[in-house]
């Protein structure tokens, strides 16, 4: 038989246990995002495992995650700080998930939202702010401010709608030309991508110009035509000048073969059938026409569409952490 005070020992113990389970890094859901002024009166909310603000001569690398169309910052900021538990380097990384809200979003009355189209760098509903130069923001603000003196390499990643953000913020951002940032981007499972010419894949005749009706398929976000206003501050040479140079990584799941969430407008299908097809067709691409470009290609076995099995990947890990 259990004694009574053997029993409220037995409670206080689970007590504990949950305390110390609650406050593990593994349970960052407990994690309250932190406000990030844009401007003196408006802001964005953004998850982060150390203060931003704060000096730490620990941290070595900046991983910024940005999450996909459901908007899900705090499980792409646990998917992240996962990966770098795994790899045990969370005490020299810093993790940043900004949410990019759109009005449907619980806001606050200085907070900046978007339509669905921040992943393209749009601007915000008020204030006029780009999705992109928010990236740009924080990237200056770790930099300027010197909290982190040991930094050696900042990392973007995305998945989905966040793939498609990477994949044409590092053609457009110029803040890795402003200061001397060791900086890559890896681009995972987008919807599609921006093409620097107007040659599309073709099974027949090979990258050649379309020649059937889709009137935008090579106007922005599928390709440099008509930019936003972000995108367009630079000619479209310049852009893929710009990702041409730059240490950009194509990862994707061998198994995302299915059409959820997959834009399958003209121009997007002009790109392929299925998201692996378009990154590969993509890839080849980029060496065909520009041979000299640093972009990558790398795939994960027996995974489909899913943001937490693609950024936690040994693949994903390798090009964050190592």
């Amino acid at each position: 038989m259990i004694k009574g005070h053997e029993i409220n020992s037995f409670k206080i113990l689970k007590v504990l246990c949950f305390l110390a389970i609650a406050s593990s890094p593994l349970y960052s859901h407990y994690v309250s995002p932190s406000d990030f002024y844009i401007s003196k009166t408006h802001k964005i909310k953004v998850y982060e495992n150390f203060p931003i603000n704060q000096l730490n001569t620990d941290i070595e690398r900046v991983v910024i995650v940005v999450h996909g169309i459901a908007r899900n910052a705090d499980e792409y900021f646990d998917f992240a700080r996962t990966a770098a538990q795994i790899e045990n380097v969370e005490g020299k990384t810093l993790i940043l998930a900004p949410h990019f809200k759109t009005e449907s979003d619980p806001l606050e009355p200085d907070e900046l939202f978007w339509n669905n189209s921040w992943k393209f760098g749009d601007l915000s509903a008020f204030e006029t702010v780009s999705s992109y130069e928010v990236l740009d923001q924080i990237v200056e603000k770790i930099w300027l401010e010197g909290h982190f003196p040991s930094l050696r390499k900042i990392s973007f990643i995305g998945h989905s709608a966040g793939g498609q953000t990477i994949a044409r913020y590092a053609a457009g951002s110029p803040i890795i030309d402003r200061y001397p940032l060791n900086i890559s981007y890896i681009v995972s499972n987008p919807s599609s991508y921006l093409y620097f010419r107007p040659e599309r894949f073709d099974q027949i005749k090979g990258f050649a110009v379309p020649n059937f009706d889709c009137a935008e398929y090579d106007s922005y976000p599928y390709g440099t035509g008509q930019p936003n206003s972000y995108m367009g501050k630079v000619s479209s040479q310049e852009l893929q000048l710009r990702f041409n140079h730059r240490d950009v990584t194509l990862l994707l799941g061998e198994e995302d073969k299915l059409s959820d969430y997959l834009d399958t407008s003209c121009e997007a299908n002009l790109q392929g059938k299925t998201r692996i097809e378009r990154g590969q067709i993509y890839h080849r691409f980029i060496k065909t026409f520009y041979p000299e470009s640093r972009l990558k290609l790398k795939t994960v076995p027996k995974v489909g569409h899913s943001g937490k099995d693609m950024i936690q990947s040994k693949a994903a890990r390798e090009l964050l952490f190592h």
